[in-house]
């Protein structure tokens, strides 16, 4: 492939990425406008365009409409299962046009980083299967009685001396852990790691996840239980929600700093032993 025609690409899937980000906000949809960020950004990252042939008609056209089909899809007023769909249709389009199925093979990476909208945020049978409300609750119910509060728990009922709080579906933590798990996926692809190191991204970024949140519900149980409202509210719809998943993903990633520090300290150690 040429030059010329390497930019063009770039360039088109520049277009694309940005036109269906702006749709996505248009749309409402924060939390998919910003996972599609992530994906777009590492797709085009790892993207080869200059690996492929040149495609046919058939190819094109076909290309040509996976990326018109996803930019109609996410131009619909209403959020619906398909939008997730709609990064990897346009890149899987773009490749189509630039260079064949071959472009498609040798693309596969990028792909399945534009598959990131499938994880995150969590669709609505994911939520309801893995529902982690009661594990939660028990976390959490552990967290308080560390921290010297009085707490029994019911399901995901936790009754505390002035207050009690219900633990429901959509504060289990599934959300946290998905979008950790989008990041995992993320720098598991970016880094190219092995299979049994992208395997302990995922889990630890499960486990952050899920831990995260419980701490969170737990000082939620405190706020409430101290008639702070206002804090409580903040915390738990306000701005200051937000604050969790940036406190979620630095946990995340300074532990991976650190584990990947020691075994790199590990490797050198065992390579000076092995001279020695």
């Amino acid at each position: 492939m040429t030059t010329t025609r390497i930019v063009l690409v770039a360039a088109a899937a520049l277009v694309v990425a940005a036109l269906q980000i702006v749709l996505a906000v248009r749309a409402g949809a924060g939390e998919l406008w910003l996972v599609s960020v992530l994906a777009w950004g590492g797709a085009l990252f790892v993207a080869n365009p200059g690996e492929g042939e040149v495609p046919g008609r058939g190819a094109r056209l076909t290309g040509a409409l996976l990326v018109a089909l996803s930019l109609l899809e996410l131009a619909t007023p209403q959020l619906r299962v398909a939008d997730r769909l709609a990064p990897l249709a346009a890149g899987a389009g773009l490749l189509l046009v630039a260079g064949g199925f071959a472009s498609i093979r040798a693309n596969g990476r990028a792909l399945l980083l534009l598959c990131l909208p499938l994880l995150h945020p969590p669709p609505r049978a994911v939520r309801e299967v893995l529902d982690t409300s009661r594990a939660t609750a028990f976390a959490s119910g552990l967290l308080l009685r560390a921290f010297g509060v009085a707490v029994e728990r019911h399901g995901t009922l936790l009754v505390l001396p002035d207050s009690s709080l219900t633990v429901a579906g959509a504060c289990s933590g599934i959300n946290q852990m998905c979008e950790l798990l989008a990041v995992a996926v993320l720098a598991a692809v970016l880094l190219e790691t092995t299979a049994r190191r992208s395997a302990w991204l995922a889990a630890s970024a499960v486990a952050v996840g899920f831990a995260v949140n419980a701490a969170r519900i737990a000082f939620l149980a405190m706020l409430a239980d101290g008639g702070q409202t206002d804090l409580f509210e903040l915390w738990h719809e306000g701005s200051a929600s937000l604050l969790v998943s940036g406190l979620a993903t630095a946990v995340w990633g300074t532990l991976c700093v650190l584990v990947l520090r020691y075994r790199v300290n590990q490797g050198r150690e065992r390579a000076v032993a092995e001279v020695g």
